[in-house]
């Protein structure tokens, strides 16, 4: 998970300092956010991923049915809250964002950065 973090803070910090309209990756913010939500155990919602895409939510929600097509995300409602539903990676999109931050560790390792990503 300390990989994704790190991730993310980057693409914050990038964001500080360039504008963020020249770099648009909903689907990836998405699913680092998703994976974050898996490591730590919490259950992530459409809005939450909405959010976490940074683009707005007519393109972040065509982003998440894209990316439930490939099924690397589930959707489920919520039973105590009709209005809200739950989003989370499937157990494929698990495998694929641990083998994609896997990769980047690699990459950091080459770069003596180390391995950054915490088995859980």
């Amino acid at each position: 998970m300390t990989i994704a973090l790190a991730w993310v803070a980057a693409r914050q910090a990038r964001n500080r300092v360039l504008d963020s309209s020249l770099f648009a990756d909903p689907a990836w913010d998405i699913l680092l956010d998703l994976y974050i939500c898996h490591a730590q155990d919490v259950r992530g919602t459409i809005s939450d991923a909405c959010i976490a895409s940074s683009v707005p939510a007519t393109t972040a929600l065509r982003w998440i049915s894209i990316l439930e097509s490939r099924d690397l995300v589930t959707r489920s409602r919520d039973p105590k809250d009709r209005r809200r539903t739950f989003l989370n990676l499937s157990a494929q999109g698990v495998r694929k964002m641990e083998e994609a931050l896997d990769g980047a560790s690699a990459s950091d390792a080459k770069l003596g950065l180390g391995r950054l990503r915490a088995v859980k």
